[in-house]
């Protein structure tokens, strides 16, 4: 069963199977082989770390096996390959060594007997989440350190301030809240205070709160056990019993639905996990970091957000300007993400001409530093040369939907101090539908929010379909 080179496989996603179970390794491979995947299968731990390479898609493993064990396999598989992303599976009686091998690094767990959906299911979620790592391996190589710092390249003195209070909050252990606009970085914000601090050897658990259906959630937050509700085939532990010893990141809290914010509330006085349909909690130590790009003050004052929830995550704060305050921030920071892009393709170095510079530094950026790399990339991807020119340029906002505030203000008779902040927001929200002609996915991509923020103002603000 080992995977041939044919032009019709090439495009096949490759399984390495790790089972000392003769039967059940046969029975793995059929199921794999069904679904069109390549599959390599191995007998023992020593055979696995043979043939592991860059060529795996997804390492699948059995927690008990001969000559290396499979807590040393995912081991050596993160150390060597740590972009694979790797399964273990476990009997019954080994689920804390399968949550064991979750916090040191797997990225999900089966348990054995399992059926054939159970395993495709999670076959087929691990390959996604190794594309999506391998599109950016190249990046982060790019930056030649784990440590995420290149969107806070600058000189402007608020960026040097804001690397210094993330160099003091770090050392501590107390919980942070992030705010400032999409795209701004504060993923990469959170990740420093991470790697900065004494859990750094710990894991970095992000939880996107909206990015999630809302009626998972909580599954994701604190786990669920087998049968807990319509779809849940297997036993999975949440992200903060994942997050163990280490961080758990609450992206875009904002969006957490009000009706499971005082579970959360709870969860950060006590510490105590509870996954759905089970009986027994236990306690974990972490440390929160949360962020959002919306005014958690304003939404408490309209009852969307808790305002004892927001005090306790709250406790030490960090703001990211977005980058039309800090121009003199853009030189430079063109310069590091043209050397990221030139590195990352193994090209010669990319420049810009002098009307295009022109064009980058008299643009307003409402993506921030986001839009800037994703203007940079597609006019790099396009060009013909190494050299970048103003007609290779499109900026988010040649929609008209960036400047729909601006438009919003310049039609009001007293400008914008007629105007509250929920109004300008209301009205901007009503005319990027309209530019968008009613699909929400277009209007949260171009204002630079998620697809549920948009359904989130609409319902705050009495919009309807």
């Amino acid at each position: 069963m080992t995977p041939s080179k044919s032009s019709k496989e090439i495009d096949q996603d490759f399984i390495l199977v790790a089972e000392d179970d003769a039967d059940t390794r046969t029975v793995i491979g059929r199921y794999l082989e069904q679904a069109n995947f390549k599959v390599a299968l191995t007998s023992d731990g020593y055979e696995a770390m043979g043939k592991l390479s860059e060529d795996v898609t997804v390492f699948l493993v059995d927690l008990m096996m001969p000559k290396a064990s499979g807590l040393e396999c995912l081991r050596y598989s993160l150390d060597k390959y740590p972009d694979i992303p790797v399964i273990v599976m476990s009997a019954y009686g080994e689920i804390k060594d399968a949550v064991e091998a979750m916090k040191q690094g797997a990225f999900h767990y089966l348990t054995k007997p399992f059926q054939r959906d159970d395993l495709l299911v999670q076959i087929k979620q691990a390959v996604k989440s190794a594309k999506l790592i391998r599109d950016n391996r190249g990046l982060r190589q790019a930056m030649g350190s784990p440590l995420p710092t290149a969107s806070f390249v600058g000189k402007s003195n608020a960026i040097r301030d804001l690397l210094q209070q993330v160099e003091r909050f770090a050392r501590l252990d107390t919980n942070v809240l992030i705010t400032g606009e999409s795209g701004t970085g504060k993923t990469t914000l959170a990740r420093m205070i991470h790697q900065g601090g004494p859990r750094a050897k710990e894991p970095f658990i992000p939880v996107s709160c909206a990015a999630l259906p809302r009626d998972l959630v909580e599954a994701e937050l604190f786990g669920h056990e087998r049968g807990a509700f319509t779809g849940a085939v297997t036993s999975r532990p949440g992200r903060a019993e994942m997050a163990d010893r280490g961080t758990l990141f609450l992206d875009e809290v904002g969006d957490l639905p009000l009706e499971l914010q005082p579970k959360l509330l709870t969860f950060l006085e006590d510490r105590l996990v509870q996954r759905i349909g089970g009986s027994k909690a236990h306690r974990v130590d972490i440390r929160f970091i949360a962020a959002t790009h919306q005014n958690l003050i304003q939404m408490c004052e309209e009852k969307s957000f808790r305002e004892d929830l927001y005090y306790r995550l709250n406790v030490l704060s960090l703001t990211i300007p977005p980058l039309r305050e800090r121009p003199e921030d853009l030189p430079v920071l063109i310069e590091s993400v043209l050397t990221k892009i030139a590195q990352k393709r193994g090209c010669q170095p990319i420049t810009l001409n002098e009307t295009a510079r022109i064009s980058l530094i008299q643009h307003h950026w409402p993506g921030n530093v986001r839009e800037l790399e994703n203007v940079l990339e597609r006019a790099s991807a396009i060009s013909n040369n190494s050299i970048i020119t103003e007609d290779l340029l499109k900026f988010e906002g040649s929609s008209g939907v960036s400047s729909v505030a601006e438009k919003v203000v310049a039609h009001e008779p007293g400008g914008i101090e007629q105007l509250t902040l929920a109004e300008v927001e209301r009205r901007t929200l009503i005319q990027a539908l309209e530019i968008c002609k009613g699909k929400k996915a277009e209007a949260a991509r171009q204002l630079g929010i998620s697809e549920k923020s948009i359904y989130n103002k609409m319902k705050r603000f009495g919009l309807s379909d």
